[in-house]
């Protein structure tokens, strides 16, 4: 269960992002502040093709003008370095939406705080996968040649969680140098 909680939850925030608005959210919406908010949340700009979809059927057509303007205002807060690392540990990989003088930095960052996410879900799965098996060897049922079959996978799997904490361990040493070097650099300026 708690291995595919790390899944769902990336998805329920992509799902999120494709969502539709109600009538009265079409209505209602100052696009300004809309597009502040999809800024603040790193959504790319094509989402007020998404409002524009949504809101069509009702015959109403969002600002764009005023959705993009709102949406660079928010892309001011969300491209900064410390989000770039935020972002990445939680689960969210970047979709390129920062000015071309962040970009890449941004990305980079992104990516290596998502590395060491990546890192520690697959070991939370290998730690799930290992317990499923202890519980399994404590059945009484299990003749000898299933419990051979299971304890080998169970070193199997010890194997490969002692070798996916050295990468998480290195993971996590790249982040840090990413972050100290973000650290000199707003010292810097």
């Amino acid at each position: 269960m708690k291995k595919n909680l790390f899944f769902i939850l990336p998805l329920l925030s992509l799902l999120n992002a494709c969502s539709t608005l109600s009538e009265k959210e079409c209505h209602n919406s100052d696009w300004h502040q809309l597009g502040v908010q999809d800024g603040r949340s790193g959504l790319p700009d094509r989402r007020v093709d998404d409002y524009a979809e949504s809101c069509k059927e009702y015959g109403i057509r969002p600002d764009t003008q005023q959705y993009l303007a709102g949406r660079e205002s928010g892309l001011k807060q969300y491209c900064v370095a410390s989000n770039a690392f935020r972002t990445g540990l939680n689960g969210e990989e970047y979709q390129g939406v920062c000015p071309a003088d962040i970009d890449m930095t941004f990305h980079i960052n992104n990516t290596a705080a998502l590395n060491v996410y990546k890192a520690r879900i697959r070991i939370k799965d290998l730690d799930s996968r290992l317990d499923r098996l202890e519980h399994e060897l404590l059945e009484k049922d299990k003749s000898e040649k299933d419990r051979l079959r299971l304890r080998k996978e169970a070193r199997d799997l010890d194997r490969d969680r002692d070798r996916l904490k050295a990468d998480l361990r290195f993971e996590e040493h790249e982040l840090e140098k990413r972050m100290e070097e973000e650290r000199y650099r707003t010292i810097q300026r």
